[in-house]
């Protein structure tokens, strides 16, 4: 297997059960600008976008009712770190990071959140000693399934994309790393089936996190 020099990583159901509290936050938000709360199975089909994205999709709210997205949002904003502190790691990911990064291999972590919110959760869950870049909803114009976010992860490791290796449990995390020209790893330890993840034709897939360190085996970084 190819020598790596970089990792790039999903947060949400990759490394992190957070879906119960971010449909919790997303419900207080809806709640606030629109009559239309959606289901939990909607939510949860969309997770992984943004959630103004989720907004106009999801309700009748129009993506020209600016102030309507940015009330939506601040209460997003505002409700998240309530419901995030019941947060906890999946099995495996503190240790499998910990490994990685000291091979000496840069990790940078891809997120729809915004960057307070991935820094928050970081530093609740001591990920920030290990993982030391983020390219988050506030550094991008495009969002996942587009390549935006990963090329800007290789970016930042200061590597080529064929350098990378990107691990995500969502389809829209998939369709990312393979358009970005990334190694591109499939773990079903979110929302989405294993056969959901695999018509995407990610790489390589694992059945849990810890199968990671086995991508970097025998490896030091740069």
């Amino acid at each position: 297997m190819a020598g790596y020099r970089a990792l790039l990583t999903d947060l949400d159901g990759t490394l992190i059960h957070s879906q119960d509290c971010i449909c919790d936050a997303l419900f207080a938000a809806f709640a606030k600008v629109s009559d239309v709360v959606p289901s939990k199975e909607d939510i949860l089909g969309m997770f992984g976008l943004p959630v103004e994205v989720m907004l106009t999709a999801l309700t009748n709210v129009r993506p020209d009712e600016k102030e309507v997205i940015a009330a939506f949002i601040d209460e997003y904003k505002r409700q998240y770190p309530i419901h995030m502190e019941r947060t906890r790691l999946i099995d495996g990911a503190w240790e499998t990071i910990r490994i990685i990064e000291n091979k000496g291999i840069p990790i940078c972590l891809i997120t729809s959140e915004r960057r307070k919110n991935a820094a928050h959760i970081l530093k609740q869950t001591g990920l920030h000693r290990y993982i030391r870049q983020m390219v988050t909803r506030d550094d991008v114009t495009c969002f996942k399934p587009d390549p935006e976010p990963i090329l800007k992860g290789a970016a930042a490791c200061g590597v080529s994309p064929g350098e990378c290796v990107y691990i995500g449990e969502s389809p829209f995390d998939i369709e990312a790393g393979v358009a970005a020209g990334v190694f591109t790893v499939a773990v079903p330890s979110g929302n989405w089936p294993l056969k959901a993840l695999a018509e995407k034709s990610p790489d390589c897939v694992i059945s849990d996190i810890t199968k990671l360190c086995s991508v970097f085996a025998g490896q030091t970084g740069k």
